[in-house]
């Protein structure tokens, strides 16, 4: 059966992960077809099966719902849209797809100890509710104080008796506290600074665990360097692995790839695209 993705970028070009499910669904020969547009409107809904969303929009698209989920509400960010019960709802997979990964690959992490969350974006204020919920109590935001208020004020609303500290990135490397877990949310190409102050890894517990969300093609320069320091390395690939298995859920129920299949889809794919976007 045919059916139509569409995805909304404001600069009209595919995304990473639309374009991963577009070679994943010409592997497997199902008949997928894909649009991106550069505008939210009631029209993207029409004959489609799902509705991808850049998270940079949120702020945009989410005042015009009248209804939200908890978890989108929580946040105030989507990145899909879904149909249900004859209607659209906004839902953020990346969300689930975190929780799943930090459930099943660090079951003994030390809810103790802090986290940091390095960035601003939209993901990095999804990351820091889902380590609220996992029971952290002191998370620090990493990044620009002007951009992280925003962030901070929102999570303290959803989040009550979770301590949500502004960091600025000069200060990352001088603290005190040992961190249970660290996640990256930040492009670091051509950030040689703040990939060499990440890497020092002086505020982490030695048995903490390092989460990098970029998808790279080539090295990641920073899982690398959490190796060197003996850190718990939790891959991107583990991420895009969850969100695949979320959307294939809806969209193809009766798929029988294993996670494997799915994380060698996404191996293959990385190697073959250069690009990181």
């Amino acid at each position: 059966m045919s059916i139509l993705i569409r995805e909304i970028r404001a600069d009209g070009t595919p995304g990473q992960f639309m374009r991963f499910m577009q070679a994943l669904a010409g592997e497997k020969g199902w008949d997928w077809q894909f649009e991106t547009v550069t505008e939210f409107s009631r029209e993207v809904f029409q004959g489609a099966a799902a509705v991808k969303v850049a998270s940079a929009l949120s702020a945009e698209i989410l005042p015009q719902m009248k209804v939200l989920p908890t978890q989108v509400r929580a946040v105030q960010v989507l990145d899909t849209f879904f149909p249900e019960d004859g209607s659209w709802y906004p839902r953020v997979l990346l969300h689930e797809a975190l929780r799943m990964v930090l459930v099943a690959e660090a079951r003994d992490l030390d809810i103790r100890a802090p986290a940091f969350v390095i960035g601003h974006s939209e993901e990095a204020r999804v990351v820091a509710s889902v380590l609220a919920l996992m029971g952290i109590s002191d998370i620090y935001l990493v990044g620009e104080s002007a951009g992280l208020e925003e962030h901070q004020q929102a999570l303290m609303r959803s989040h009550l008796g979770i301590h949500f500290h502004i960091l600025p990135i000069d200060e990352l490397t001088m603290q005190a506290v040992s961190a249970g877990i660290v996640v990256n949310t930040v492009d670091l190409s051509g950030q040689q600074a703040l990939l060499t102050d990440l890497s020092y890894f002086n505020y982490m517990k030695g048995t903490g665990y390092a989460l990098d969300l970029n998808l790279l093609s080539l090295q990641n320069l920073l899982l690398e360097e959490a190796e060197k320091a003996e850190l718990r390395v939790l891959h991107p690939v583990l991420v895009a692995e969850a969100l695949t298995r979320l959307w294939l859920e809806r969209l193809r129920p009766e798929h029988n790839l294993s996670h494997e299949d799915i994380r060698e889809s996404w191996t293959r794919f990385l190697k073959q695209n250069s690009s990181s976007v």
